[in-house]
């Protein structure tokens, strides 16, 4: 069996790169969405929290938006997180995704709105010198013109004139009216487009977060089908239930064989037997420079 080359140019990539959010050498890549499974009190909220901590430090992830129930009895592990209180959402509020995609979307005009004040800026400063001259067009550009200095006031945007980085936090919403809301899934399959601009360049977007007890279970218990489908990453905790663990390897061996995520999940599990707190970290879109897909609790590599 052979090939013979038929295309001339070869193919090039056309549009916005899947992640466009530069972040650390050995963090994730960002849009995107990850997946923490384990039974109650493992360390799911624990590690996303510091996950989202470390990604805030280092500047390349501005907002954080969060949906639970159990937010308040969390406060003390999310504070360095900086939520405001209007980001944090219930998991049962039917419009949650709604109001949400409404917030990114609000960013996206905001910054739309900055470039425009900006660029008049610029002309009224080239054109008119100084705020003096502006005679009787003052009261129209009056908002470029600082009211006690009479010098010339740059427009403002809360961000410097950069897309913010939104992360969804989707904690502890098991048995939630959100994990059955078709606008969630739909979520998860469009995250990277939200807050889309009209002349084509890349969407502010948002990665999504996400933890549950159950991988997958009747009704609203574990995740869709279509959430899990789209996940990049995926933390997995030490489970008796090997039906679920094995629905879970079968899934994500489209992108890595069955049997080296089995052998790397038995690898975490047996190194600290008595430790419930480990996991295997799995990232089926690691970056080039990333020696394995594996982690043993984020923070180690686990190589063959």
């Amino acid at each position: 069996m052979r090939t013979e080359h038929i295309i001339q140019p070869p193919f090039k990539d056309l549009g916005n790169p899947a992640f466009s959010i530069q972040t650390p050498p050995n963090h994730i890549s960002l849009h995107n969405i990850v997946l923490c499974v384990a039974k109650k009190q493992s360390g799911k909220t624990y590690f996303i929290s510091n996950l989202l901590n470390q990604l805030k430090e280092a500047k390349c992830m501005d907002r954080i938006i969060c949906i639970s129930d159990t937010f308040d009895s969390n406060k003390k592990m999310m504070e360095n997180l900086n939520i405001s209180e209007d980001d944090v959402y219930s998991p049962n509020d039917p419009d949650v995704i709604k109001k949400i995609i409404g917030k990114i979307d609000q960013e996206r005009d905001d910054l739309s709105e900055y470039r425009q004040k900006l660029q008049i800026f610029k002309e009224l400063k080239k054109v008119y010198g100084q705020p003096q001259s502006l005679y009787d067009n003052y009261q129209l550009f009056s908002e470029y013109v600082d009211q006690l200095t009479m010098k010339w006031k740059e427009p403002e945007h809360k961000w410097h004139g950069r897309k913010p980085t939104v992360g969804i936090f989707c904690d502890d919403i098991q048995s939630s009216a959100l994990i059955g809301n078709k606008a969630f899934r739909n979520l998860a399959i469009k995250h990277r487009h939200i807050g889309s601009f009209p002349n084509g360049e890349a969407p502010i977007g948002c990665s999504l977060f996400i933890a549950v007890q159950n991988y997958t279970a009747q009704g609203n218990e574990g995740i869709p089908k279509s959430i899990r489908g789209n996940a990049n990453c995926v933390a997995i905790w030490k489970t008796g239930n090997m039906k679920e663990l094995d629905l879970l390897t079968t899934e994500l061996s489209g992108v890595i064989p069955k049997q080296k995520i089995l052998d790397a999940y038995n690898y975490v599990m047996e190194k600290e037997p008595e430790n419930r707190h480990n996991f295997l970290f799995v990232d089926l879109t690691k970056k080039k420079e990333h020696p394995s897909p594996f982690r043993m609790n984020y923070t180690d590599w686990i190589l063959d």
